[in-house]
């Protein structure tokens, strides 16, 4: 495929933009793989893969609504890792991440993403139910490297349910 042709007058000024628009696409396609990433490793436990969400020095900042559970964060690689040696996943506990509507602003080298979420599980006796929702607010950064990574993200947990079966 070959390069389009100039206009000949000397004008490469919608070829610039379009240069601009391609990157800013590909910028926000980037920073979505990001956050679809964090779901799939988060649920299978691939924890490198999920550590490799955040950059050096990154935090996850979980905030419940009042009544709920007590906030907690996690910053730093090593306190990161604590968190998600210690997470549920498959084959022990079915569970999957769900983003919603992201809105992704990218600025150059840095990001922000809001994004609506749901946790859906398996209840002991196999059906499955929402165990959570709220939304996520991310700041990201692209590292050296190209990818995009979380210096900080936010859970808002609006709502959580306990397992069903508990109730039975």
């Amino acid at each position: 495929m070959g390069e389009r042709p100039s206009s000949g007058d000397g004008d490469d000024s919608g070829d610039a933009d379009l240069r601009a628009q391609v990157a800013q696409l590909m910028a926000e396609r980037a920073v979505l793989d990001t956050l679809y990433r964090y779901g799939h490793s988060i649920d299978y436990g691939l924890e490198e893969e999920w550590l490799d969400c955040f950059a050096a020095g990154g935090a996850f900042d979980v905030r419940y609504r009042v009544g709920a559970k007590p906030s907690r964060r996690f910053e730093g690689h090593d306190d990161l890792g604590g968190f998600i040696a210690a997470h549920s996943r498959a084959p022990h506990r079915w569970h999957k991440h769900l983003l919603f509507e992201p809105v992704v602003t990218v600025d150059g080298d840095r990001a922000t993403a809001r994004s609506y979420f749901a946790r859906l599980d398996a209840g002991d006796d196999g059906a499955p139910f929402v165990r959570a929702f709220g939304r996520y607010l991310d700041q990201l950064v692209r590292d050296p490297d190209g990818r995009w990574r979380f210096v900080e993200r936010i859970a808002e947990v609006e709502a959580v349910a306990m397992n069903p079966a508990d109730d039975a």
